[in-house]
């Protein structure tokens, strides 16, 4: 595709579905495409690939490695019969997200930094029978920005969570679901399977046909009933803070509708909130994941139409983990009071009964700030090492 790292031109791929001219000028050194020698702008959206010498220093920010023969490889590579030259860092980077918005302001994620080098404007379309174009290489793009961000975040909030509770409230029990350990390996598979074999198809014929991996399919049977579970626990949750008494609600009472919810109990209500998150946010995964993997086996079609599958859905689980964090800030700021009973308390159970109201509400604002999304930049970025042994390394960003 490119002749690294010398070539003294840049190519330029379009994104959505029209062909683009061959004409273009030298790229400058400032990581910017020079415009076409006839003046006119690329045709369409088109991913910017630039490329600099791998500096020596091991800064160890490895998020995967893939083989000399992966799918990332082949469409890195200057032309079929080798890879990519070694001892590079390739930026990859698209001008928008094509759909998958929701998800990256859902994720966040930070962005790497431009470099001086070699670059070039990658097209998306084939412009005759054969050729190579960018939509592959932008659908790879996406969905490996979108993982790197998106795991990285649910572990951080995961983690948020789990540290509130056993320092709050360490009589709740995390018992979490094994359904989601397993969707969570089988997506991490599905993103390593995408990137070395460009499919998630397995037992394919000549006419790609085939079905996903028996782990896939299992996932996306239990992340569907995981989801319709989520949205009863949210809805129940929202209705017992819809009947609170804003003015001041007993806190023993408050903690007791919560855990009505689903039949969890309060000490299940901490593990229901950590398991709802991450049932979103494994499915907006899957959904990126399977799209993609649709589109990878018609090369024919655009990068924009991936919009059409995956923005509305995504946008549905945006939504809903964004209930869930806007439940958790008004539960934690909730007068709780103490239920007097006839006749009276003593003085140590209504110490008691505040003190658990105190953590109950410290509880809630951790897990509020835990869910708070990360700030996201609107742009997709992805940075890529080719190793002397022909293997890819994709970077963390910095």
């Amino acid at each position: 595709m490119l002749g690294q790292p010398d070539d003294p031109r840049g190519i330029v791929l379009p994104l959505d579905g029209r062909p683009g001219g061959t004409e273009t000028g030298a790229p400058e050194r400032n990581g910017g495409p020079r415009p076409l020698r006839n003046g006119n702008p690329p045709p369409g959206p088109a991913l910017l690939l630039s490329w600099t010498p791998t500096p020596a220093v091991d800064d160890d920010r490895t998020w995967a490695t893939l083989s000399a023969s992966s799918e990332l490889a082949r469409r890195l590579s200057p032309d079929a019969g080798r890879g990519p030259a070694a001892g590079l860092t390739f930026r990859l980077a698209l001008p928008e997200a094509f759909g998958a918005e929701p998800l990256l302001r859902l994720a966040g994620g930070e962005t790497a930094a431009a470099a001086p080098g070699s670059s070039a404007l990658v097209p998306v379309a084939p412009t005759a029978p054969g050729d190579r174009h960018g939509a592959g290489l932008g659908l790879l793009t996406l969905t490996t920005a979108a993982e790197i961000a998106a795991t990285g975040t649910q572990t951080r909030v995961l983690d948020a969570l789990t540290a509130a509770v056993d320092q709050l409230a360490p009589s709740c029990v995390m018992r979490l679901d094994s359904r989601l350990r397993a969707a969570e390996e089988s997506l991490r598979e599905a993103q390593a399977e995408l990137l070395e074999r460009g499919s998630l198809v397995v037992d394919g014929d000549a006419t790609d046909s085939g079905s996903p991996s028996r782990g896939l399919e299992t996932a996306v049977a239990n992340l569907s009933v995981l989801r319709h579970q989520t949205h009863a626990w949210i809805a129940g949750w929202e209705r017992v803070v819809a009947g609170a008494d804003p003015s001041g609600t007993p806190g023993l009472a408050l903690r007791d509708a919560l855990g009505e919810v689903g039949k969890l109990g309060w000490t299940g209500f901490p593990a229901g909130v950590h398991g709802a998150y991450q049932a979103l946010v494994l499915d907006a995964r899957r959904i990126l994941l399977t799209a993609a993997d649709h589109l990878l086996r018609a090369p024919n079609r655009p990068l924009t139409a991936l919009r059409p599958l995956v923005e509305s859905d995504l946008a549905g689980r945006a939504a809903d983990v964004a209930r869930l964090h806007r439940l958790l800030t008004t539960l934690s700021t909730l007068p709780q009071t103490v239920r007097k009973r006839s006749g009276g308390m003593m003085p140590n159970l209504i110490a008691d009964q505040a003190a658990a109201n105190a953590r109950s509400q410290a509880l809630f604002t951790r897990m509020a700030n835990a869910l708070r999304s990360p700030v996201w930049d609107g742009r997709v970025v992805v940075e890529v090492r080719s190793l002397d042994s022909g293997e890819l390394q994709v970077l963390r960003p910095v």
